[in-house]
């Protein structure tokens, strides 16, 4: 499928669970990720499946398994502001990438508790980023 149009249908998908207020796809949490367009300066929400670690909450950079960097996680790179929404709580954050020991440690929890994204992993040529969204402040 053509990028532009994947992107266009991941934005109509995500406007549809955004607006439906979903909290769970595919037996996951689901949190609503907003972040501010590095070159439109427009807000930009992606349903994200999550995994709660703490006062962070990890995302996996996947992007449905398509070959290239999602625009949130772009975003989140260019240092745009951010900000989290569970139910109706809404919350400032930052992301880093996950690396190393503690990247490895994750992604074998997610795998094992949350979505197989190996299976994206084993079809792309980029390593899919685990990042930790952690509150600002």
């Amino acid at each position: 499928m053509k990028r532009r149009i994947y992107v266009t249908v991941n934005r109509v998908t995500n406007a549809v669970v955004a607006r439906l207020g979903l909290r769970r796809f595919r037996g996951a949490d689901l949190l609503m990720l907003t972040t501010t367009g590095r070159t439109t300066g427009e807000p930009r929400t992606t349903p994200l499946i999550y995994h709660a670690d703490g006062d962070r909450w990890i995302v996996v950079a996947s992007n449905g398994g398509a070959d290239w960097e999602p625009g949130w996680w772009l975003n989140l790179r260019a240092g745009t502001a951010a900000e989290v929404t569970i139910g109706d709580e809404v919350t400032p954050v930052h992301g880093t990438e996950l690396t190393g020991t503690d990247r490895e440690q994750m992604w074998a929890t997610l795998n094992d508790q949350v979505f197989d994204y190996q299976s994206y992993q084993d079809k792309v040529s980029r390593t899919i980023a685990v990042v930790a969204l952690t509150p600002v402040g």
